[in-house]
């Protein structure tokens, strides 16, 4: 019995060792770059890995635009807008008191929802293709020309899961992300809407994203609180959690 101690004695002090040695490896090698939130900063290490594939999966309750607004003006950033006209989200952006001058628009919702007129397209069969040729041309031109630092910002991917298309052409996307961002060592952010997918695109994207950063909200009294959880970050220590409150 004597003999069992020592040896899980032995083993638990090889096991902090590892730990020790894993965690130093990580300050030595990795570099990270800041996302500009400092409660996420301080608890990686100064940042986000470079070249990672970030997947914001938020509840749209939890404010997750709070976070990516805030992202996108740290440094020079690419957006790619889905949901609403990028003059709206540039508003909302300076009514936070961020500074925009270095964030750069690709407004996807307005070459697909609106015509040449500023109209709004009511049926197009072949609109849902297109836009992945749009997005396609944009993205290759901007790491064809930009060999600088950059975040790009897709608010949201869950636009284009939502599109009649092929699996295939989504996951197309989404590797295109992945190389990207391993091939510039910048970060690229996707925003994916919880609740509204099916299991496997969730279990597809999670796999593949380096981090994931779990937005979600509840309730305290008279205020909403969102909290974060960063339960995966490649070349990172895992399970680590920020806790972000917002009052409404």
């Amino acid at each position: 019995m004597i003999e069992n101690l020592i040896y899980a004695i032995l083993d638990t002090y090889l096991l902090v060792i590892m730990i020790m040695i894993r965690k130093r490896s990580f300050r030595s090698y990795v570099r990270t770059i800041p996302t500009g939130i400092e409660s996420i900063d301080s608890k990686l290490n100064g940042g986000l890995p470079e070249g990672s594939l970030v997947c914001i999966y938020a509840n749209p309750m939890s404010m997750p635009e709070v976070l990516l607004y805030q992202i996108a003006t740290t440094r020079k950033t690419y957006y790619f807008n889905t949901s609403r006209p990028s003059q709206f989200i540039r508003e909302n952006m300076e009514n936070m008191g961020l500074d925009t001058k270095n964030v750069e628009f690709i407004d996807v919702f307005t070459q697909y929802y609106l015509n040449e007129y500023g109209q709004f397209i009511i049926e197009d069969n072949f609109r849902d293709k297109e836009i992945f040729d749009f997005v396609d041309y944009n993205l290759s031109k901007i790491l064809q020309n930009d060999k600088g630092e950059y975040n790009v910002i897709f608010d949201t991917i869950s636009f284009f899961f939502k599109l009649n298309v092929s699996v295939g052409l989504k996951e197309w996307l989404i590797n295109k992300l992945y190389m990207a961002s391993k091939h510039t060592k910048n970060l690229f952010f996707i925003y994916m809407i919880k609740n509204v997918h099916p299991q496997t695109i969730i279990s597809t994207v999670m796999d593949i994203c380096d981090v994931i950063l779990d937005i979600d909200y509840e309730k305290i009294e008279d205020r909403i609180v969102s909290r974060l959880f960063i339960p995966k970050v490649r070349n990172m220590p895992p399970a680590l959690d920020v806790a972000i409150s917002v009052d409404i």
